[in-house]
C-alpha cells in the first residue's frame, strides 16, 4: 500500500483564543502521520500567543501583522512541506478522522485534485447544531450558477493545482475559497464529494459571512463577473432577496416607505431577474437550507462567547 500523502493545514487566526485551541487540538489529535500544521496568527492581542506557546513542539506558528486572511493562508502553504494542502479557521473545527479519509481518498485517487465530505454547524460552546444542508456532489454547473456548495474546513486539494491556479486572491475578504473552487474547475481539475463528515463550522453572530450582508454579495457578484457569469448563483440571489426584504422591513416599522418599497422591489428583482434562482424555489432542498439557516440565527442569537 502507498504511503499516504503528507497533508498541510494552515490555520490563519486574529483574536479567536476562546476557540483556538479546540481547533489546534482537533487538527493535532487526528493521528495522522504525514503532517505539517502551522498557525498564522495576525499579531492577536488576547491569549491567543499563550496558547500557540503550549503547543509550539507539536506545530509552527507566526504571529505578526499581515494583510488578510488570504494572505495568511498563502504564506501559510508556502511555508510547510505538504503535497496535500487545507486550510481550518481558528473557530472550525476537523471531524475525527478526517485527514485519514482524505489522505487515503488521494492517494487511491491520484487523478483527483480536491476532495470534500459533509459538515456540521456548532454553536459557540462546540455544542451540535445541525448538518450543513447545502453541501451536495460536486457539479461544475450548479458550482456556477447555484450554490458553492463545498464547505470549506471540509476540502482537501493538491498543491500542484492550488499553485497551478494561482493559489488565493488575496483582495478578497468573504470569498477567496469559492473563488478557488471556480478556479480548479474552470481548469478542468477533477473535484469529488464524499459522504463522511470531515469538519465543523461553528456558527456564530461574528462569523464573517454572517456579517459580511450586501459587502459580501457585492463581492461574490465581481467573482462571479471574473469567471464570465453575468448573475449571482441563485442561491446568492435568495440570499440578496432576504438581505434587501429585511432592511425594507426595518424602514417600514420605522415608518420611510419610500425606502422600504425600493427594498422590497430590489428583492423581487434578485429573484425574479434569475431564472435558476425561480428553478431553485422548486427545489426542497433550497427551503432547507434557508430553514436551516433561519434556525441557526434564532438558537445562536446572544449566545456568542
Amino acid at each position: 500500500m502507498a504511503q499516504l500523502p503528507r497533508i498541510s493545514i494552515v490555520t490563519p487566526s486574529y483574536n479567536q483564543g476562546p476557540y483556538i485551541e479546540a481547533t489546534i487540538r482537533s487538527v493535532l489529535e487526528q493521528g495522522y502521520p504525514n503532517l505539517s500544521y502551522i498557525v498564522m496568527d495576525g499579531g492577536s492581542t488576547d491569549q491567543t500567543v499563550q496558547i500557540l506557546r503550549r503547543y509550539e513542539n507539536q506545530l509552527q506558528w507566526v504571529s505578526q501583522k499581515d494583510d488578510g486572511q488570504a494572505d495568511a493562508i498563502n504564506r501559510g502553504f508556502a511555508g510547510v512541506e505538504g503535497e496535500v494542502l487545507g486550510w481550518l479557521n481558528s473557530d472550525d473545527t476537523l471531524a475525527p478522522g478526517a485527514l485519514h479519509l482524505a489522505g487515503e481518498y488521494l492517494r487511491d485517487h491520484p487523478n483527483v485534485a480536491l476532495v470534500y465530505g459533509q459538515a456540521n454547524f456548532i454553536d459557540p460552546r462546540g455544542k451540535y447544531l445541525g448538518r450543513c444542508a447545502h453541501i451536495e456532489p460536486f457539479n461544475h454547473h450548479r458550482l456556477r450558477y447555484f450554490s458553492d456548495f463545498i464547505v470549506q474546513p471540509a476540502a482537501f486539494f493538491r498543491r500542484s493545482a492550488f499553485e497551478a491556479v494561482g493559489g488565493l486572491d488575496k483582495s478578497l475578504h468573504w470569498s477567496m475559497d469559492y473563488d478557488l473552487w471556480l478556479k480548479l474547475a474552470s481548469a478542468g481539475y477533477a473535484m469529488q464529494h464524499i459522504a463522511p463528515v470531515l469538519a465543523n463550522y461553528r456558527w456564530f453572530g461574528g462569523n464573517k459571512s454572517a456579517i459580511g450582508g450586501m459587502k459580501r454579495l457585492e463581492e461574490l457578484q465581481r467573482v462571479v463577473e471574473r469567471h464570465g457569469i453575468k448573475k449571482l448563483p441563485a442561491y446568492f440571489c435568495l440570499e440578496a432577496a432576504y438581505a434587501h426584504g429585511g432592511v425594507g422591513l426595518a424602514a417600514l416599522k420605522a415608518g420611510r416607505l419610500t425606502e422600504a418599497a425600493g427594498r422590497f422591489c430590489r428583492a423581487a428583482a434578485a429573484v425574479l431577474g434569475s431564472p435558476d434562482a425561480m428553478i431553485s424555489l422548486a427545489n426542497p432542498q433550497t427551503w432547507q437550507t434557508i430553514w436551516t439557516g433561519q434556525v441557526l440565527r434564532r438558537r445562536t442569537r446572544g449566545s456568542d462567547g
